[in-house]
């Protein structure tokens, strides 16, 4: 189809005017469209870490309607004016949240600040805003816990807080978790109030209670798991496990690995050997609190032999191959006792062609609260030997609630740089029992 071209005679006054006018006003609305743009770009982009007033208030100039530079000069101000001159903070935030009403961020700056001024129930009403705008978000959550606290509104606080917290645990648990400890102290039922349902958060809130040297009320908050959730959150308390028997509260430590015991064979008794015998298929290492903690050495290697025992198939074999020096062996086990009692320990072991150029091989028994020793075996004999039975008789103190079983070498002496050891040991059918 053609088209009709339309000619316009520009020489005529009236269309000269009318051109004129367009270009003026295009003038105009690039010059204010620029100046929006470029205080827009000002306000996203400098660095407020640098507190710069100056280029807040040069920002806001350039685009006064835009909230963006009104929050951004609201923000400076806030950090840099004295607190008698927070009016204007204020005054930039209410205009923000006035200008852009969706936006949550100028609706939590507000919160803040009318709080600061005074205005309490204003910065609450703010703060509810933000929420309902942007109810995932951690912060507003948190801004507004604090404000219900410092208003004595405490389950209402800690329920924002625990809500912040569970949003961002990284960044807000901790510090929600130092705020339920300070304000509830040892008041154990409002610690479980306020610590909310979620298993993962009272796990972890344990935890936390006891590196606060708050036992007592962190095993509580514990307790309140069930067999499913601590099952769930067994990293949490195998990291309570840890801290007991580092703490030395050993017979806590016990109930609790006794909750998470994967299997029947990993479960503690007070006064038995875990895996005595090496004949249960379980793990030998520093993530079995009351096991065997075993680990390799240079020039010496430590293992089961599945083909050498006692009285059943497995036992434990130690293979020297020292040329210089060794000092260490590191194979123990951390047991539970009752208290001032009288024990029966027995193991059995066998030698190989075993020669020492000092530092006799022992078992020792030691105190796990304070070190000190309370039974020491014998040197295993050089050379050869068949399967020979060691008894030993100990007494647990008043205070005692497990014992460390050892394999030790006696120091070879400082001076002596060279102290070789040669051959194999196995050991086998470590026993305990209460003496009659």
């Amino acid at each position: 189809m053609a088209q009709e071209l339309i000619q316009v005679d520009a020489r005529k006054l009236p269309v000269r005017i009318v051109f004129v006018l367009v270009i003026v006003l295009a003038m105009v609305w690039s010059f204010y469209a620029f100046r929006w743009f470029f205080g827009n770009t000002m306000a996203e982009y400098f660095n407020t870490g640098q507190n710069n007033l100056q280029l807040a208030e040069i920002a806001r100039l350039l685009s006064p309607n835009d909230p963006l530079t009104n929050w951004r000069l609201g923000q400076i101000s806030q950090k840099r004016l004295p607190i008698d001159q927070s009016g204007s903070a204020l005054a930039e935030y209410e205009k923000a949240a006035s200008l852009s009403p969706n936006d949550y961020r100028y609706w939590m700056s507000l919160g803040v600040a009318r709080e600061q001024a005074g205005e309490v129930d204003g910065g609450e009403q703010a703060l509810r805003q933000a929420i309902a705008l942007a109810p995932s978000y951690s912060y507003p959550h948190w801004y507004l816990g604090n404000l219900l606290l410092r208003r004595g509104r405490y389950d209402e606080g800690f329920t924002e807080l625990r809500t912040a917290g569970e949003s961002d645990p990284a960044e807000l648990r901790g510090q929600y978790f130092n705020l339920m400890s300070q304000v509830y102290e040892h008041d154990v039922e409002s610690l479980k109030r306020s610590v909310g349902p979620n298993a993962e958060t009272r796990a972890e809130f344990a935890l936390y209670l006891l590196t606060q040297h708050k036992r007592d009320e962190g095993l509580a908050i514990w307790e309140t798991l069930n067999a499913d959730e601590r099952k769930a959150n067994k990293e949490v308390g195998d990291s309570i496990v840890s801290k007991l028997v580092n703490d030395r509260h050993f017979r806590d430590a016990v109930v609790i690995w006794n909750q998470l015991a994967p299997t029947p064979a990993y479960r503690v008794e007070e006064g038995r050997i875990t895996d005595g015998s090496f004949e249960e298929l379980i793990s030998y290492g520093p993530e079995v609190a009351f096991g065997w903690q075993v680990k390799n050495v240079p020039n010496m290697q430590i293992g089961i032999d599945p083909n050498l025992g006692y009285q059943g198939q497995r036992s434990l074999r130690l293979l020297f191959q020292v040329r210089t020096k060794l000092d260490a062996i590191n194979v123990s086990q951390l047991i539970p006792v009752a208290s001032d009692t009288t024990y029966d320990f027995e193991y059995f072991f066998k030698t190989s062609k075993l020669q020492s150029g000092g530092g006799a091989l022992v078992v020792q028994v030691f105190d796990a609260s304070n070190g000190g020793v309370l039974a020491t075996s014998d040197s295993a004999p050089s050379g050869d030997s068949d399967w020979t039975r060691v008894s030993l008789t100990f007494k647990s103190a008043k205070n005692t609630e497990a014992v460390r079983l050892q394999l030790t070498r006696g120091q070879c002496g400082e001076d002596n740089l060279i102290c070789p050891i040669f051959g194999t040991v196995w050991y086998d059918n470590f026993s305990l029992k209460r003496h009659n």
